[in-house]
């Protein structure tokens, strides 16, 4: 019975002993303290079991926290690495987006063909340049023109005008012919009635 006793009461020491282990701050202060408390036996230290298990037990609940705070972080990298790859991927549709749309401003369709705005405005602009000289060449060729048509009306009217002058002298020499003729038959005819 007294063996009982003993045994109960180096039980609850030990018990005490490994809970004190448990609220130590870290495992190394929890280790330090057990080879500290321990027995010495020839060169060997005594430690005891429950000691041991209740270090075990705390290592391994260090070690299983690690384990979810790995897990926990490479759920975090995990998530955020989508995240980045989202972002680079929205960043690279935003992008080609903006190119587009810059190329769509820069750029023109002229008759299906794309083309920058600064060749458009170079040939719209030697367009109206070369459009104008032609202008310019066809009103300095149509003063000339204008010029022979005036001279031409000019000849055309001096021509028509002695057409007239010569149809009227020509009337009135034929119309003095024909009287003269006529005055002739009418003396002829006296004449030959006469005789």
């Amino acid at each position: 019975m007294i063996f009982r006793v003993l045994v109960a009461g180096v039980c609850l020491c030990s018990s005490a002993n490994a809970e004190s282990f448990q609220s130590g701050p870290n495992l190394q202060s929890q280790y330090t303290a057990i080879v500290e408390k321990a027995n010495n036996y020839q060169e060997y230290k005594v430690i005891k079991e429950a000691s041991l298990r209740a270090l075990w037990r705390n290592a391994n609940d260090s070690l299983n926290k690690e384990k979810k705070n790995v897990t926990t972080a490479h759920v975090k990298i995990a998530a955020q690495q989508k995240t980045i790859s989202e972002l680079q991927n929205n960043l690279t549709a935003k992008n080609q987006n903006l190119q587009e749309t810059q190329n769509l401003i820069d750029n023109l369709s002229l008759m299906g063909i794309n083309i920058s705005k600064k060749s458009y405005n170079t040939i719209m602009w030697g367009l109206v340049i070369g459009l104008a000289g032609a202008l310019a060449y066809f009103i300095f060729i149509n003063k000339g023109f204008k010029k022979e048509a005036y001279y031409r009306i000019h000849l055309f009217e001096e021509l028509t005008e002695e057409f007239k002058n010569f149809k009227t002298k020509a009337n009135e020499k034929e119309k003095r012919l024909a009287r003269e003729l006529q005055t002739e038959r009418n003396a002829l005819e006296e004449m030959l009635s006469r005789r």
